[in-house]
């Protein structure tokens, strides 16, 4: 989780979603982008073919210097029927970087994307704009949850009210007990038809963690402290919940 905050947390994308034409809710966000597959196995493929694929995708990245990336491969927890078998989460910690694997990948991938493509076929890749709003734990577990609502917000006028909402609801958290993470991620490439102003996203290390916000947010009543400090400004779903698997840190420069 220490790894992935950072990652999160690091550089500046230059990529301004609706509510950064207000200079005092943007001045000194920074964004970082984040890429995303949601695949599903072939037939006779499963866990193992993938690590084996991931296991010859990371040598090819230690040969190739590939040091700034940090993956995941998630897989369904909670979900509704429309879902996929294991998900890609891939972070940069700048935009910079991000081109430079981007342009190491095309030039000598090839094999490397072979290997995935006998395990998995992948129906989506996007690109999000991503920022923290609250520093998950000072920990770094192989494994983790991560939980994805896809949020709306009720017109341009209410993006002060969500920003200063989400800041004073994850610094409560802070303060309270919560062991958790969050970002706020928007679509920048790959999409084209979505239905959701931008993606809310919380990380915990253990299901145990998940459960005692679960107490604390419900029976502890601090749905009511969110609904004063958000109002109707914005509605989200249902929160889809998977199991992470860390697959590469980046160098820690």
């Amino acid at each position: 989780m220490k790894a992935l905050g950072i990652a999160l947390g690091a550089c500046v994308l230059t990529v301004a979603p609706a509510w950064a034409d207000n200079e005092e809710e943007s001045e000194g966000r920074e964004f970082v982008p984040v890429e995303t597959y949601t695949c599903n196995y072939l037939d006779g493929k499963g866990p193992e073919d993938l690590n084996e694929a991931t296991e010859y995708w990371n040598d090819w990245a230690d040969k190739n210097g590939l040091d700034s990336y940090y993956a995941i491969t998630v897989t369904p927890v909670y979900h509704g029927a429309e879902t996929f078998d294991v998900g890609w989460l891939g972070v940069w910690p700048s935009g910079a970087e991000m081109g430079k694997s981007g342009d190491l990948w095309m030039a000598k991938g090839s094999e490397a994307a072979a290997r995935f493509a006998e395990v998995v076929k992948c129906d989506t890749h996007s690109n999000f704009a991503t920022t923290q709003m609250k520093a998950p734990p000072d920990t770094d577990p192989d494994n983790f949850l991560l939980a994805f609502s896809d949020c709306d917000v009720r017109d341009a006028a209410a993006w002060d009210q969500v920003m200063g909402g989400l800041e004073q609801w994850s610094a409560y958290q802070a303060e309270n007990g919560y062991e958790n993470g969050t970002w706020m991620m928007f679509a920048a490439y790959g999409g084209g038809d979505e239905e959701f102003d931008f993606k809310l996203v919380e990380t915990y290390d253990t299901m145990t963690d998940l459960g005692e916000a679960y107490d604390m947010y419900g029976t502890g009543g601090d749905w009511a402290v969110r609904g004063e400090m958000m109002g109707d400004s914005l509605s989200c779903d249902a929160s889809r919940l998977y199991m992470a698997t860390v697959r590469r840190r980046a160098a820690e420069e």
